[in-house]
């Protein structure tokens, strides 16, 4: 049985990357609908910092996420390439 290839760590970076873009841009799109709606029925919602943050910044945020999203992408990418060319190389130089 041949040793498995290890694994791509720049892989598990952009899951976690990308999973905190969605959960983001979840709470930009949503937060401000449900606070909406808490206003109209009549009870506002309590004062949070974060709230307060992610309407000011969470469009920053995204760009951020985004762009480490494109960065993991392209080195796990990269790492998977070199390492079929030195699979490649090394079946090569085990043929002569």
């Amino acid at each position: 049985m041949s040793p498995s290839e290890p694994r791509n760590p720049f892989y598990l970076l952009l899951l976690l990357a990308s999973l905190l873009f969605v959960a983001t841009a979840l709470a930009y799109a949503l937060v401000p609908s449900l606070e909406e709606k808490a206003i109209e029925a009549g009870q506002a919602p309590p004062q949070s910092a974060f709230r307060d943050a992610l309407r000011t910044d969470g469009w920053q945020w995204l760009l951020y996420e985004l762009s480490a999203m494109i960065l993991f992408a392209a080195l796990s990418m990269g790492l998977d390439r070199l390492r079929s060319l030195k699979d490649k190389k090394q079946k090569i130089e085990d043929r002569k």
